[in-house]
């Protein structure tokens, strides 16, 4: 069953207006795609590669966490060093097209005054993101058909 809402001029993955625009290497730097059966939870990963000079501390939103899952959600990353993020969708039923997304953080870390922190000591309300970007959700998913449907749908093939 193909997902409903396909809105062509919603398809860039950035920050809003106003936002920093994201200064870490995020791969890949497309749309989440969730493709496979419905009920069924599907998995894809982002890496995050951090090109900066400095310690970077990272942390990824969801706009559903009743249908969405990040695992590590929240998390350091060194210079040159390369994180990877498993994104889980465990939806029952299909949602629209670019509608949900996921919105990617990051903030300069120093371990000099950040050292015994943990990301979500990093992470309060006051924290302003260095840079932002998001990416929106698209849904490939199929049902399965009961096994009465397979048998009659072979029968008109024949």
């Amino acid at each position: 069953m193909a997902a409903k809402g396909l809105d062509a001029s919603k398809t860039d993955s950035a920050a809003k207006p106003g936002e920093p625009p994201f200064g870490l290497k995020l791969d890949p730097d497309a749309k989440v795609l969730f493709k496979g059966k419905l009920g069924d939870p599907i998995t894809i990963e982002r890496t995050i590669t951090n090109t900066s000079p400095d310690r970077q501390c990272y942390k990824i939103k969801c706009t559903a966490n009743d249908i969405f899952r990040v695992r590590q959600p929240l998390g350091f990353i060194e210079p040159k060093e390369t994180v990877t993020v498993k994104i889980s969708f465990m939806g029952k039923a299909v949602p629209e097209n670019l509608k949900h997304f996921f919105a990617f953080y990051h903030t300069k870390s120093d371990k000099k005054t950040d050292g015994d922190k943990n990301p979500r000591q990093i992470w309060t309300n006051d924290t302003k993101p260095q840079g932002v970007c998001r990416q929106l959700c698209l849904f490939e998913l199929t049902e399965d058909k009961k096994a009465g449907d397979d048998k009659k749908e072979e029968k008109k093939v024949r």
